[in-house]
């Protein structure tokens, strides 16, 4: 299997060895995002709603740097510092995605990376040709 790595120009480069995404055949699998500013690599200040749009706005260059969108999503994990955080993100989550909406599991952490109050990744299919969506 070949395996392709993926680098969204518009992001911040990785604080780690990880690429920001990597082709699997038709699968794409897409790093963690935070509410990291592209521009200036500092968390976005006010808390969740804000670090959720910016999470989410950051997969989102990640899949449109390979052509996809969130409707092509068929998985999202979603981390939260704080469990009590989850109605504010649902609702963001919410305003995202579209039915039929792709499998999710949400998750209580102890600590994110940045002191991050969210984390998200996803996987994405590569839409088959020919198929209406």
């Amino acid at each position: 299997m070949t395996r392709t790595t993926v680098i969204a120009p518009d992001l911040t480069p990785p604080v780690g060895p990880f690429a920001q995404g990597v082709w699997a055949g038709d699968l794409l699998f897409c790093s963690g995002q935070v509410g990291q500013n592209p521009q200036t690599g500092a968390m976005v200040a006010g808390g969740i709603e804000p670090e959720t749009r910016q999470a989410f706005e950051n997969i989102r260059r990640v899949l449109a740097a390979t052509g996809l969108g969130f409707s092509d999503v068929i998985r999202a994990q979603v981390y939260l510092a704080d469990i009590n955080d989850f109605g504010a993100m649902n609702a963001i989550y919410a305003t995202i995605f579209a039915a039929p909406f792709p499998a999710r599991t949400t998750t209580e952490v102890v600590r994110l990376a940045l002191d991050a109050r969210i984390e998200v990744d996803v996987i994405a299919k590569r839409p088959e040709a020919g198929l209406n969506r």
